[in-house]
């Protein structure tokens, strides 16, 4: 999750990155060690002996014991997205609902009012009151304007928890100028609903060719193999959404291996793309077996059996391509 976050910034190693985070995820249930084993030196780490008020502490919190300055990316590390400018300055990234793909508890979001030329006028927390979220990404010109307006905001006796969004206002009322980014591909994992929806979107999928994505064939008895290939093209539509979505594919075939030239040519044609084709596999029952725990909940493994030449796959697979 967090090297996806992290992403978003597509040279994000090129730039100073600090990571805040609880001491019991530290080191009582192994973080620490994971950070260090994926990311090594490339990012530094302010630990948290408990819960702060909320995110805009978290953040003046990191800014201040790791003593960042200048410019900074505040990025949320449970969302991911591509930016359509620099975010090393003032502003807060978005994404239109108009243009976005399914997006879900919307009510729980942060919504941006902008100006004709994307200046921000306001930014709302829980109020369904424009078309444009906030994904989880704000942009300071200089860290000192963060601190300084959350200094301000916590001696005026700020009521609830304390938001970044908050702190962006009162760098608004100082005025200081921000700026929507608009961006695409958002992703939101935020919670543990969206986490394990994003997951099932990763499956791996083993699918036979024959009867499932081609119509059938065979080596003795036509239609052969030999012969022009055709598609079952709903199934291949619903093949293209799984891909689409971050499944991976691995086609298996009793096809000998003399024939992968012709069937993946045929298969590119159609716009698909596969992790592997495993060709000359037994022609009868396939048994997966695989491992179940807490991170990767049982059933770890399931099977359709589709009628042969059925083009019916989607409705097997209700959830198809879902975010």
């Amino acid at each position: 999750m967090l090297e996806k976050s992290l992403a978003s910034v597509s040279d994000w190693r090129s730039h100073r990155v600090v990571i805040g985070a609880l001491a019991e995820h530290l080191d009582g249930l192994g973080g620490r060690g994971a950070l260090n084993k994926a990311f090594g030196d490339a990012v530094e780490i302010v630990t948290f002996d408990e819960q702060t008020a909320g995110p805009a502490e978290t953040v003046a919190e990191i800014l201040l014991r790791a003593e960042v300055q200048g410019p900074i990316f505040i990025k949320d590390c449970d969302s991911w997205f591509v930016p359509h400018e620099d975010v090393f300055s003032d502003c807060v990234c978005y994404a239109d609902l108009r243009q976005t793909g399914e997006v879900r508890n919307i009510a729980a979001k942060s919504f941006l009012h902008l100006n004709e030329n994307s200046l921000l006028l306001g930014i709302i927390e829980k109020n369904v009151s424009s078309n444009y979220i906030s994904v989880g990404g704000y942009g300071f010109h200089d860290a000192q304007i963060f601190i300084a307006s959350y200094q301000r905001l916590i001696a005026s006796n700020h009521d609830g928890e304390p938001f970044v969004s908050h702190v962006i206002l009162d760098a608004i009322r100082q005025g200081n100028v921000f700026r929507g980014i608009n961006t695409d591909g958002y992703v939101d994992v935020g919670t543990l609903e969206a986490w394990n929806r994003f997951r099932e979107n990763l499956g791996l999928y083993l699918v036979d060719l024959d009867g499932v994505v081609l119509r059938n064939a065979g080596q003795f008895m036509p239609p052969l193999w030999d012969d022009p290939d055709q598609a079952l093209p709903r199934n291949v539509e619903t093949l293209k959404k799984l891909i689409e979505s971050g499944a991976q594919i691995i086609f298996v075939t009793a096809r000998p291996e003399r024939y992968r030239e012709k069937t993946e040519a045929f298969l590119r044609d159609l716009g698909l793309t596969w992790h592997a084709a495993v060709f000359g596999v037994n022609h009868a029952a396939r048994t997966l077996i695989n491992d179940h725990a807490s991170s990767n909940p049982y059933p770890s493994a399931v099977a359709i059996n589709l009628a042969r030449n059925g083009d019916d796959l989607a409705t097997m697979l209700p959830g198809v391509g879902k975010q």
